[in-house]
């Protein structure tokens, strides 16, 4: 897994997330925060006040055979880094974007699909990410 590139998880995207991840890790990026490999997936991270650790906020999965694309949020991991407040206000506020799907399994909490969203709201969501992505620095620290 190690040897895979960023090249090799596009190309196990379909085409509308491929164009959705990119701009998404872009942006991800542009905030100052990182991503990383996190078992056949692009996790969505930002370093920790502890040296050497990654905290992981976004799991992007391309999606196999039998399962859709999905943006996984592990809901415990948010409680304990940025507060019940924060994760509750988050998760709330994607569940009430219009024609996104979304399930809850145990603490783990997905998007499905981001890719196939119409233009405005994969904006809508992206937005929303990189707005959580801006504070995370912030809320992490306390």
């Amino acid at each position: 897994m190690a040897e895979q590139t960023l090249g090799d998880f596009y190309g196990s995207c379909d085409a509308m997330h491929r164009e959705f991840y990119s701009v998404l890790i872009r942006e991800w990026q542009e905030l100052g925060l990182n991503w990383s490999w996190s078992d056949r997936a692009i996790a969505l991270g930002s370093n920790s006040v502890i040296k050497g650790e990654t905290l992981i906020f976004f799991r992007l999965q391309p999606g196999e055979s039998i399962y859709p694309a999905a943006i996984t949020i592990d809901s415990d991991v948010w409680r304990e880094k940025l507060g019940q407040e924060e994760t509750d206000i988050f998760l709330r506020d994607i569940k009430a974007i219009p024609g996104l799907q979304h399930k809850q399994r145990e603490n783990i909490f997905s998007i499905i699909d981001a890719g196939h969203l119409s233009g405005p709201t994969q904006q809508r969501l992206r937005d929303m990410i990189k707005s959580l992505g801006f504070r995370i620095p912030e809320l992490t620290a306390r």
